[in-house]
């Protein structure tokens, strides 16, 4: 019978967290069996994926030396189309957002529409203001957190720069529907209102 071994094992003998290990796992490229309600890998399958993700001492070479194109190693692979998903699914995210706040947006010049005139103009560009200023931080701090493993430094500050240019979408919808909301603004304070918020988008853009 083949040996099993748990998650907080499989970490330690490959020297990454327990959330990584667990990641190789479910994306199937460290192959496991679900045993009484838990992940377990035998021995052959982890001695299998550490050969395969192997870094031979050419691949490894310093510049100059050996080839001067390595191939990435399977784990850098996985973990870069994981990052890349991540941000495709942030902009498909912003982009479906933006669409629902353009719809809305349309109703603005409709006789007895729900956000028609001065007041629903402010009030659908401040809750786009809101959602896109709550994201922010969310998808460039605290979810891409989760993904920059590995990188360093400056290469996870890029990441999460990227994530957060996912959102543009959203970015430049908020800004139409600053427009509007100041264009029919009805007092200078009103104006000032929407005026402040847009400053504080851009300065952080």
């Amino acid at each position: 019978m083949a040996d099993y071994l748990k998650i907080p094992e499989v970490a330690r003998r490959l020297d990454v967290s327990e959330k990584t290990a667990r990641r190789y796992v479910k994306a199937g490229a460290l192959p496991s069996t679900f045993i009484g309600g838990a992940y377990r890998v035998t021995e052959e399958a982890l001695e299998e994926f550490v050969h395969r993700a192997e870094v031979t001492p050419e691949e490894s070479a310093p510049k100059g030396e050996g080839r001067s194109s390595p191939e990435p190693s399977l784990l850098s692979e996985l973990e870069d189309e994981r990052r890349r998903t991540f941000v495709q699914s942030c902009r498909r995210y912003a982009q479906s957002r933006a669409q629902s706040y353009e719809v809305s947006g349309a109703t603005l010049t409709e006789e007895g529409g729900v956000f028609a005139g001065p007041e629903g103009a402010r009030i659908l560009f401040v809750a786009a203001y809101e959602e896109y200023v709550e994201l922010r931080p969310l998808v460039g701090r605290d979810l891409a957190f989760l993904f920059d493993e590995g990188l360093s430094e400056h290469e996870a500050s890029r990441f999460s720069g990227l994530a957060v240019m996912a959102l543009r979408p959203l970015a430049e919808t908020v800004e139409r529907l600053a427009d509007r909301a100041a264009e029919l603004a009805e007092t200078e304070a009103q104006k000032a209102e929407v005026e402040a918020r847009r400053e504080e988008i851009r300065a952080v853009a």
